[in-house]
């Protein structure tokens, strides 16, 4: 029966003869009452975009109708006006491949949440690198039918991170979605993952060893295959995110061996060997020897290690003579006493090895020894492919990081090249050759061809560190996805502070009895006391002594527990992003400027004391620019240029809280005092230009928080209240952060952050 009210509207609507009759009597029921002027305002959008025509809106209806069908109109009329955004972000190509691939990624995903994960990485695609949306939405279906939601989201953003600053690297990598590119982002159900088990792993290499290790995912690099073992260096160790053929706790296990074996490198491999003329299958050798010899050595200290490992040596005797097969009987044979294997050579391998122990401490023994059995193998005739050969067991690493190398490992060169951003080369060409550099007018000689460098202005930044977040949406960690720029702090007049001080004198008194107050140390035993909170035991044995010796007993027989001393460090962290600027909730004074006349007075509280403190400043114009500013560090004293600094601070730029507090927790991570507190300053509105998900660096900062804690440091916030919404108890927790609206309010307000501190 026609619907006399849906014929009326094909009548008015523009769309009409773009979309059939019956296409829209389909719509009409999958978008009921309302939803429909939504849909239709979605319409309108896609239908304005430059390049759309009737078949491109004739898909966009089907994709409507498929989308409300399977997740609801709500969810359809969301995702649809994602993909009419496409068209002006990444062009009408995207657009177009966006309701084409709709059908297959419902299919793929099988629920609405892994649809919205999908539909959240391309709308994050489409903001960080628009040109290489396309590829990926015509690929949507068949890399959803290989991985997860989450781990397709993990891919996506792992090709942003590797193509940084380069399309064609970039469109690479997305091109490049082959079997062995998409292994180590496969995830089901019981799998473990670098995530899952890093921070216990740590825990363990801390115990052992008192290490404490960079740990990287191994990523893929455009063109190149899946990382399969684990790498070293005198900066990291880079791990595989994901071991095919690993499940559920043997995989935990695995990882564990795997973190423990790089941690016998970093104790025992001080060194790296020069190649010299070694073979290739001699380089392998030396590699094996020396894994054993670090084992052999952690063995001897840790006993329980021989148990972790020896499970991932399965090498069995047999008659074949392949190198490979050799290579990891010899393994087994160098690490399990029991292990029994008749071939000459492996025999050999293992009564040198043991024959050296004397000598294992010096890593010269193993170059000698897998020098000698490359010749033997060599004289055997064995073929070894060097190009395919891969360690064996899987829980060891790849050995390159026991080379001396002409090129820096990959990590190192990406760090260098970094930094040298911060410095300019400047290249000019002739007028008649333009394929050629111009030369310096100083050169001494026509041969040398020298880039001139130009040093750092004062508004250039330096590169320090990358810094790890976290991903709400998919539950990982992106490992290196923030980069720490440090700036200087620019001085200016300090006639403000200055005035803020003398008007806020008996305000800065209070707060310096207040600091002064509070014992934050390790608590001391007190023994012999008349009374306690517990029995103290050598006081009542001495008492009995004495009892029966006949003389008067002590009666102090009670000890209690007490803070005598001062023992804490503070870094000051200020929030100085652009939304400082406003002005404080009912005053006529800006935040910032609340900021800066709350780190003075609180300065001057702490160097009265003597508290080794410093006064950090952070915003950010992206992930790749997370400005950090040093207005005192914990070596300084705190001078007239002191304030200056802290005066010349001003709001700009965004609020990405996260990365500056784990900056903060590595700045304060040296101090030996027994409590560590970072205190932030802020207004509490965390953002950032390259996010629209405004819970996205809520919950980074909220997985920061709670690192810092797990590390032993105490994070505390006093927020200014600009009016705006609040996110600082879903941040620090409702224990660990103050409001106010005034610096007279300080006195009151900060009792309750050092009775945390002293419980």
């Amino acid at each position: 029966m026609a619907d006399p009210l849906l014929d009326d509207l094909l009548k008015s609507t523009r769309y009409a003869e773009a979309i059939d009759a019956s296409t829209w009597r389909e719509l009409s029921m999958a978008f009921p009452d309302r939803a429909f002027d939504r849909w239709l305002d979605v319409l309108q959008s896609a239908a304005g975009a430059a390049g759309v025509n009737g078949s491109h809106l004739r898909v966009l209806a089907r994709a409507g109708i498929a989308l409300s069908r399977a997740f609801g109109p709500d969810v359809a009329t969301a995702a649809l006006s994602i993909g009419a955004a496409l068209g002006r972000r990444a062009g009408a190509e995207a657009s177009r491949a966006f309701c084409t691939c709709i059908p297959g990624v419902i299919a793929a995903t099988g629920g609405r949440s892994g649809f919205q994960v999908w539909l959240r990485s391309i709308e994050e695609l489409s903001g960080l690198a628009p040109e290489s949306v396309a590829p990926v939405l015509r690929q949507s279906a068949a890399i959803l039918s290989r991985l997860s939601a989450p781990g397709f989201r993990s891919w996506v953003l792992n090709g942003v991170q590797q193509g940084q600053g380069s399309e064609a690297r970039r469109l690479a990598y997305f091109l490049q979605a082959d079997v062995a590119a998409l292994a180590p982002f496969e995830r089901n159900i019981g799998d473990v993952t670098l995530t899952d088990v890093e921070r216990p792993g740590r825990a363990v290499l801390q115990a052992l060893w008192r290490l404490r290790p960079a740990v990287r995912s191994a990523t893929i690099r455009p063109g190149a295959k899946a990382p399969r073992r684990s790498s070293f260096d005198s900066l990291f160790f880079r791990i595989p995110e994901v071991y095919a053929g690993y499940r559920g706790p043997e995989a935990s296990a695995h990882y564990q061996a795997v973190l423990t074996h790089l941690g016998a490198h970093a104790v025992h491999s001080r060194e790296r060997f020069p190649k010299g003329s070694l073979r290739p299958l001699q380089v392998a050798l030396v590699g094996l020897i020396e894994d054993a010899r670090v084992e052999a050595l952690a063995i001897e200290d840790y006993p329980g290690l021989r148990r972790l490992w020896l499970r991932f040596h399965t090498a069995q005797p047999g008659s074949a003579l392949a190198a490979e097969l050799l290579m990891a009987r010899l393994s087994r044979a160098l690490i399990d006493p029991d292990y029994e294997d008749d071939e000459p050579w492996v025999a050999k391998g293992r009564r040198m090895f043991l024959d050296s122990r004397p000598q294992w401490h010096d890593p010269a023994i193993s170059r000698q020894i897998g020098n000698l059995l490359g010749n033997d193998m060599g004289q055997m005739r064995i073929q070894f492919n060097f190009k395919s050969y891969v360690v064996e067991p899987s829980y060891r690493d790849d050995n390159s990081g026991l080379w001396q190398h002409d090129d820096p490992p990959p990590e190192e060169s990406e760090s260098a090249e970094t930094v040298l951003e911060a410095v300019r080369i400047t290249e000019e060409q002739e007028e008649n050759r333009p394929e050629k550099r111009d030369r310096d007018p100083e050169s001494s000689t026509q041969s040398s061809m020298a880039a001139r460098m130009n040093a750092v202005d004062e508004d250039a930044g330096i590169p320090i560190a990358r810094r790890p977040e976290w991903d709400c949406v998919s539950a990982s960690i992106r490992n290196e996805w923030t980069t720490i720029v440090e700036f200087k702090a620019r001085p200016a007049s300090a006639e403000d502070l200055d005035r803020v001080l003398e008007e806020h004198a008996d305000v800065e008194r209070r707060i310096a009895r207040l600091v002064q107050s509070a014992k934050v140390s390790r608590p001391q035993r007190m023994r012999r006391k008349p009374q306690g909170d517990r029995i103290d035991l050598d006081a009542c044995i001495r008492a009995s002594i004495d009892m029966r010796a006949g003389l008067a007993p002590d009666t102090r027989l009670y000890e209690s527990s007490e803070m005598r001393a001062r023992d804490l460090s503070v870094l000051v962290l200020l929030d100085v992003s652009e939304s400082t600027r406003d002005r404080v909730k009912d005053t006529t004074t800006t935040v910032i400027a609340m900021e800066r006349a709350a780190a003075a007075l609180l300065a001057e509280a702490m160097s009265g004391l003597g508290d080794p403190f410093a006064i950090h400043a952070f915003c950010s114009n992206g992930r790749s620019e997370v400005r950090y500013y040093r207005v005192k560090d914990f070596s300084e004293s705190y001078t007239p240029v002191t304030r200056a600094r802290l005066a010349g601070l001003r709001g700009m730029m965004s609020t990405r809280l996260g990365a500056a507090l784990r900056q903060a927790g590595a700045e304060i991570s040296g101090q030996g005092t027994h409590r560590r507190l970072i205190l932030v300053i802020t207004d509490g509105e965390p953002a950032d230009i390259d996010v629209s998900d405004r819970s996205y660096l809520v919950e980074d900062a909220r997985k920061a928080v709670h690192g810092l804690s797990h590390d032993g440091v105490d994070v505390f916030c006093v927020g200014l209240d600009s009016g705006a919404d609040s996110h600082l108890p879903r941040i620090f927790g409702r224990r660990s952060y103050l409001n106010i609206s005034s610096i007279e309010a300080l006195p009151e307000k900060l009792p309750m952050l050092y009775f945390r501190l002293t419980v």
